[in-house]
């Protein structure tokens, strides 16, 4: 039977569309972020016994933003941006504390010290980021059981034999390539004109007569 071979380019589609299976769930762990609600918490705590000092000060002289980035908290990098209620002085610089330091000179970038005060905000990107990780893990395992399918085998035929949802992972030209393929085999195939209960008795007597 005539069927589709597995060429580079239809493995490497395969591949791909398995990957593409768990696209929803990686969006979804990735957007599951810790609460935007973060921002003004951090802001207050950082610049809170401040306001009045930047408030006095002419609105050049600061950088002006209702956003900034959290690139690190305790440690680790989480390249968070949480968006403020309303437009805040940022100060260009501020001192290396032991809750935070600025990161680079100009830009709203920090980075959060391992402390205290950001303990529940530290669990919650751990969370975030195991949550990523055992998504992308299992799509990881998933696409490397599907490689172990298709590497099995030469064509696509018995490799749907084996595995009949790899279907929903072959594109749609190889799809219509196989379905051709089929088609031409089972006209090939055709017995039609064929009379079987003739030839039985022709062999059933040909017996009789030895």
């Amino acid at each position: 039977m005539a069927t589709v071979r597995f060429s580079k380019e239809l493995q490497d589609a395969i591949l791909n569309n398995a990957r593409g299976v768990f696209n929803s769930k990686v969006d979804a762990a990735r957007n599951a972020k810790p609460d935007n609600a973060w921002g003004e918490r951090i802001y207050n705590t950082l610049f809170g016994e401040h306001t009045a000092q930047l408030n006095a000060v002419p609105s050049y002289f600061l950088n002006m933003t209702n956003k900034f980035k959290v690139e690190k908290v305790g440690g680790i990098t989480c390249n968070l941006e949480f968006t403020l209620n309303s437009e805040r002085a940022f100060p260009h610089q501020f001192p290396d504390t032991e809750l935070a330091k600025k990161s680079g000179y100009y830009g709203s970038e920090i980075e959060l010290k391992d402390n205290l005060a950001w303990g529940e905000l530290y669990a919650d990107v751990v969370r975030w980021r195991d949550g990523i990780k055992e998504v992308e893990a299992k799509r990881d395992e998933f696409v490397k059981q599907v490689k172990t399918i298709i590497e099995a085998h030469a064509t696509l035929a018995p490799a749907l034999k084996m595995w009949t949802p790899l279907w929903d992972l072959v594109p749609e030209e190889h799809k219509n390539r196989q379905r051709e393929l089929k088609e031409r085999d089972n006209k090939e195939l055709s017995l039609e004109g064929v009379e079987l209960s003739s030839l039985t008795s022709i062999v059933v007597a040909n017996k009789l007569t030895r």
